[in-house]
């Protein structure tokens, strides 16, 4: 099973989302899925 994101990577994901950036354009940044993004924005 792979280790989970850290805390520090989740926070730069969530600034670049809240500075206007586009879900698509973070997920292909931090080579994560859109998927958690969205998980981790609820």
């Amino acid at each position: 099973m792979p280790a989970p994101y850290s805390d520090d990577l989740r926070q730069k994901v969530l600034d670049a989302i809240a500075s206007g950036h586009r879900k698509s354009h973070v997920s292909q940044l931090f080579n994560i899925s859109r998927n958690t993004i969205d998980l981790w924005l609820k």
